[in-house]
Order: structure tokens, then C-alpha cells, then sequence
């Protein structure tokens, strides 16, 4: 009716989503608003102690459940008890050594841990994909080592996102510290590409080196709820208006709140983002020669950088950024 997908945040800094507020404001809400497939995430998911009964909830409600887990703290019965709600397990690995993922991931000695619990996922049939943050504490020949291991598990895919200006590692101190070169980025593409055939490679915000247009926003197609409830379009706009720079109040994406508003499933049918806003509505954009098949980008990404919704997507633009490039040269200011 109104989305197929759905992620729920269900832990965050000590805050909690219940069974009994799973139960009885979420699913009901979820259903009447379509959803069909509830991805939980966090924080990290199994420092729930109730994951897997909101887990087998969501599952007889009806609904296609998976996990997004860093994997840890993962038990030999939780894998059983998510086999047979046959949950689709996403992991994220960040690296291929205890030296890079771990210390990326602030948990010494996880790799080894995360690793295992890949392996047991794929046993039991739950793996679906691995994420990765690239970052430059992993050398790039790691990359190529993460993809080979994930074909070998049966990974349906691999999804690389790289540190950006919104969500986690949003803040600048650690994209300077932490962010893989533009350049780097083009070699982790390169190199894993050829795994192609068996590994969908899914390679998100990734230099724009061939100069294509650019996809359009998916606002509204997936929802997002938070632990404390709010409900929007798209969760790294809202990441986006909370930083510094921002010309938009997150309350632009929000549309309410599971746990305060019993009409959810309306007010996302009424919310319609791209009649509330205009992605690529600039003279740039309207003049350039594949404005017809550009989607005009990431409108979070032009939110973080402290334009409003309309402005160019200049880290992705293929005609913007080597403008840009050029100005000092010519003293053009």
C-alpha cells in the first residue's frame, strides 16, 4: 500500500524498544501502513535481550524479519532460534584483521569473533549480506580478502558505504582521520569487481569516476523508526539536519511517532517527499544535458553539507565538481 520495507531501530544507547510496544503499537502500525519486511537494527541488535522474541513476533505477524549486527555476543540457540523464523542475518566487517575492524570498531578482539559468527550464519542458512565502512585502517588488499571470504560463506551481497558527513562517523575529526582517499575508493572497486559474478557488489556514494548521472532519492520507499519511536522517510535525512550545518529541522522528515500517533499508515500516505521538496531544483541541474535521466543524487547528502533540498549533490555530481576544481585556477572566486 504505502512500503514494502521497513527498519526499526530497536536499540540505542540504552534505550530500548519492548516486546509489549512491538507488539502492541508497531506491528499493528506496520501493517496497516504495507510493510511487508522489518530489518532490525541499532545500536547493536543482541544487546537486546529481546531480540529474538521481537524477532519471532514480527515473524508471526507475518513479516520477512532480518538483522543488521556487527556479531558479537551471538549465541549457538539465537542462530537456531532465527533459522527457523527463517531471518536473513547482515553483518558488518569492516576490514579483514584484528588490527583494522577491531580497532574501527572500538571492540578489541572482534574480528575473530565476527568472523565466526559469518561462518555459523552461513551453516545455518541465515547469511544474507556483509556491510563495510572502508576506512583507512584497513589495507586495501583487505577489501579483496573480505569479498573472496564472503563469496565463500554464500553472501548474497556485499554492501560498501563509505564514511560520509551524516550517521555513524558523521562528525569531521573522524572523516579526517578515518575516511579512504577518493582514489583508494576507485581501487576497492576495481579489485573487488571481478567478484561480481558471484557477490553482488553494492557500492554506495563511491567516487563518480565515469561521469554518470546520478540515481534518484528513495525517500519513502523504505521507513525508518527509532527506539524512542519517531517515524521517517529516510533516516540519513534526519541524520543529516541534526548536524551543525544544517538549514532543515530533522521535523521536515519526520511524520510522527509509533508510540504517540495512531494514524502512521495516513500520515505517510500524505507525506509525499518529492512534492515537498524538489531534489535538483537549480539552474545547474535544469541546464545540464542529462538532467532527463539524472535522479539528482542524495538529498540528505546536500542537507549535510548546509544546502537546502534542491541545491547540487556536488560530492556525486559528474559536471559540478570538476568546475569546482578548476576555479582556483582560472581566479575565479
Amino acid at each position: 500500500m504505502l512500503c514494502g520495507h521497513c527498519f526499526v531501530n530497536a536499540t540505542k544507547r540504552g534505550t530500548y524498544m519492548s516486546v509489549a510496544q512491538v507488539k502492541d503499537r508497531l506491528i499493528p502500525q506496520l501493517l496497516a501502513a504495507g510493510v511487508v519486511r522489518v530489518t532490525v537494527t541499532g545500536g547493536e541488535p543482541w544487546q537486546h535481550a529481546d531480540l529474538v522474541e521481537i524477532c519471532t513476533e514480527l515473524h508471526a505477524a507475518g513479516f520477512d524479519v532480518g538483522v543488521c549486527t556487527n556479531g558479537t555476543g551471538v549465541s549457538d540457540e539465537d542462530i537456531s532460534a532465527m533459522r527457523k523464523i527463517n531471518a536473513h542475518m547482515n553483518v558488518s566487517l569492516d576490514g579483514f584483521a584484528e588490527e583494522s575492524h577491531s580497532v574501527f570498531r572500538g571492540l578489541p578482539g572482534c574480528f575473530e569473533e565476527t568472523v565466526d559468527t559469518i561462518r555459523r550464519f552461513a551453516v545455518a542458512g541465515i547469511l544474507q549480506g556483509l556491510l563495510c565502512t572502508p576506512n583507512n585502517l584497513a589495507e586495501l588488499h583487505e577489501y579483496e580478502k573480505l569479498v573472496a571470504f564472503a563469496r565463500e560463506q554464500g553472501a548474497r551481497y556485499v554492501l560498501m558505504n563509505p564514511l560520509g558527513s551524516m550517521g555513524r562517523g558523521a562528525s569531521k575529526k573522524a572523516q579526517g582521520k578515518l575516511r579512504t582517499p577518493d582514489e583508494q575508493m576507485r581501487e576497492i572497486a576495481a579489485m573487488t569487481a571481478p567478484f561480481e559474478a558471484d557477490v553482488e557488489m553494492v557500492n554506495i556514494r563511491f567516487p563518480n569516476s565515469e561521469g554518470k548521472p546520478l540515481a534518484p532519492c528513495e525517500a519513502g520507499n523504505i521507513i525508518y523508526v527509532f527506539t524512542k519511536g519517531e517515524v521517517t522517510v529516510c533516516p540519513y535525512l534526519v541524520f543529516a539536519a541534526r548536524t551543525q550545518v544544517s538549514q532543515h529541522p530533522d521535523t521536515d522528515f519526520i511524520v510522527g511517532n509509533i508510540w504517540e500517533h495512531d494514524d502512521i499508515a495516513a500520515r505517510l500516505d500524505a507525506y509525499r517527499f518529492h512534492e515537498r521538496f524538489k531534489v535538483g531544483d537549480n539552474p545547474t541541474c535544469g541546464s545540464c544535458s542529462m538532467s532527463g535521466g539524472c535522479g539528482k543524487g542524495c538529498p540528505a547528502a546536500v542537507v549535510a553539507s548546509g544546502q537546502r533540498i534542491g541545491a547540487v549533490d556536488t560530492e556525486q555530481c559528474p559536471v559540478v565538481p570538476r568546475q569546482t576544481r578548476v576555479l582556483p585556477v582560472v581566479g575565479v572566486s
